[in-house]
C-alpha cells in the first residue's frame, strides 16, 4: 500500500486555510487563499514535506497581520 503524502499535505492545507480563515473572518475570503496559495508556492521544490503546512500557517498569518 502506497502512502499518499500530497494528498495528506492538501488536506492540512485545506485545514490551515480554514483556520486563517477564521482567524482572519475580517479579510475577505479571497485575499487569505490567494496568500496561502503564494506561500505554499515558495515550497515547491522543498525535498522535505512534513512541515510546510506549519511554514505555511506561520507565514501566512505573518503576512495577514500586516493587512488588519
Amino acid at each position: 500500500m502506497a502512502l499518499d503524502h500530497r494528498g495528506d499535505e492538501s488536506r492540512q492545507i485545506e485545514h490551515v486555510k480554514e483556520d486563517l480563515l477564521r482567524e482572519f473572518a475580517a479579510l475577505p475570503e479571497a485575499v487569505v487563499t490567494e496568500e496561502v496559495s503564494q506561500m505554499l508556492r515558495h515550497f515547491t521544490r522543498a525535498p522535505v514535506r512534513s512541515f510546510v503546512p506549519v511554514l505555511v500557517r506561520r507565514g501566512v498569518r505573518e503576512r495577514l497581520r500586516h493587512l488588519k
